[in-house]
């Protein structure tokens, strides 16, 4: 599905929006206050952080939303964005924007800052969410699950909006809310990768100049 089907699967029909299978979120409206720069516009091995994202993303061959936080960014990408509603702020309020504004049966959520990111993972966290029927689908790695690299439900909306009127501010703060219990949640772990998947660490993020130096310095030496 590309971009136009994104469009024309949201037309109202009899009032009521079409649903589509799977829509791509990726989370690019942090303040960056770690790394002091704009992590999306960072340039490593020649392609910003934002475009290493959207290659993995692209081959999902799904709609992708950029969650640009509160306000409009990267409009020379193309694609359609959302922005966090008032009193809402952090990731979950990114997935919430793209929720509310694109009804799909799974969304899959990511960041901007993680340059090994690979579309093989992304493939395999869909299918098992879809196979088992799962509210959200964690990749999970010895750092423990990874919520910015995982697959949710649109059933998890309501208590998205519970948790952000709730203040809280963590993706993964739904689990913490009234109903929670009957949410179907599984993972997917380093181990059901093929190996060359499972020696790329694809959920690594950068968040300080210190690990984009040794990032930089893992590309280079042909390790990432």
């Amino acid at each position: 599905m590309n971009q136009e089907t994104l469009v024309h699967s949201h037309d109202t029909v009899n009032g009521t929006r079409a649903t589509a299978r799977l829509v791509c979120v990726l989370l690019c409206g942090g303040e960056s206050r770690r790394m002091g720069e704009d992590k999306a516009a960072i340039e490593l091995a020649g392609r910003t952080l934002l475009d290493r994202a959207l290659d993995a993303l692209r081959d999902l061959d799904a709609p992708i939303v950029l969650a640009t936080g509160p306000s409009d960014r990267y409009p020379e990408s193309g694609l359609p964005s959302v922005q966090d509603a008032p009193r809402t702020a952090g990731p979950a309020a990114g997935l919430l924007a793209a929720m509310e504004a694109w009804p799909a049966e799974r969304y899959v959520l990511t960041a901007c800052d993680m340059p090994r990111l690979d579309a093989g993972l992304l493939r395999r966290l869909v299918e098992r969410a879809e196979a088992d029927d799962l509210d959200a689908c964690f990749f999970t790695t010895e750092r423990g699950h990874e919520p910015l690299c995982a697959v949710y439900s649109r059933r998890i909306l309501g208590l998205l909006r519970s948790a952000q009127a709730h203040e809280k501010r963590r993706v993964t703060a739904f689990l913490d809310e009234r109903g929670a219990d009957a949410l179907r949640v599984g993972t997917l772990g380093v181990d059901d990768l093929p190996r060359g998947l499972r020696e790329r660490d694809c959920a690594r993020n950068v968040n300080t100049p210190e690990e984009l130096r040794d990032e930089r310095r893992a590309w280079e030496g042909g390790g990432a």
